[in-house]
């Protein structure tokens, strides 16, 4: 392993290790969280977790929990991607634009810190302007810079307006390309190229005038492969 990927492998987990210390200092369990279940969001269906929103003490959180799938279920799937999607969150803390507060509170459930708001799909064309657009790109970077790409980013579920600050949610499917040696950087980019059409098309949608030159000809190239066309709407 290069120095340069041992360096980041311990950032890694020291920032993982703060995330956990920090949490440490909470309440949340499990059982508080089913036993204060406000609105059930997803009912899971098969190999898919349940979601609700749950209440500790002045904060509400998102739960994604498989504690309630049966055994297989629970223990070949739930582990797994909820250890996983903690992982992201603790080597992602800090980055401005992703919720600030989670827990791993059981082997197979995650708290995400609740965010009182709207997805771009439910806001108004004047509402999302060049600034709005200007933060989703930042974290969008910020994400790639830390050698992370997202892969689910749609704007009526996992981008969020709060208060005229945008925030990504949902770290299910994301991958740490950047910390496979020698390669990282490039398959960031490559893979990346699905956040980055995601990218294309919130500005094409709310700011048009955002796009590069670049980023007209990935459009040009997607609208000609698609049978839907990304176009901007009449103002």
């Amino acid at each position: 392993m290069s120095r340069s990927a041992l360096i980041e492998l311990l950032f890694s987990r020291e920032k993982e290790r703060l995330a956990t210390q920090h949490w440490m200092e909470t309440n949340l369990t499990y059982e508080d969280a089913r036993s204060n279940i406000e609105k059930i969001l997803i009912n899971g269906q098969v190999y898919k977790a349940d979601v609700f929103i749950t209440r500790s003490g002045n904060h509400r959180f998102v739960i994604k929990d498989y504690g309630q799938k049966g055994f297989w279920e629970r223990n070949l799937v739930g582990r797994f991607v909820i250890g996983r999607e903690t992982k992201a969150y603790a080597a992602l803390a800090g980055l401005d634009g992703l919720p600030m507060m989670f827990k791993r509170i059981s082997p197979f459930a995650l708290a995400v810190e609740y965010l009182e708001g709207k997805d771009f799909g439910a806001v108004g064309e004047d509402v999302i302007g060049p600034d709005i657009i200007g933060q989703f790109e930042r974290i969008v970077r910020d994400l790639h810079a830390r050698g992370w790409v997202h892969l689910d980013l749609h704007r009526r579920t996992n981008i969020l307006l709060v208060h005229g600050k945008v925030f990504v949610l949902d770290l299910a499917s994301a991958l740490h390309t950047g910390m496979i040696p020698y390669a990282g950087r490039c398959l960031t980019r490559l893979i990346g190229l699905a956040d980055l059409l995601s990218l294309i098309k919130m500005k094409t949608i709310f700011a048009p005038q955002l796009l590069t030159d670049r980023e007209r000809t990935w459009l040009k190239v997607r609208n000609k492969i698609m049978p839907t066309k990304w176009e901007s709407p009449l103002r």
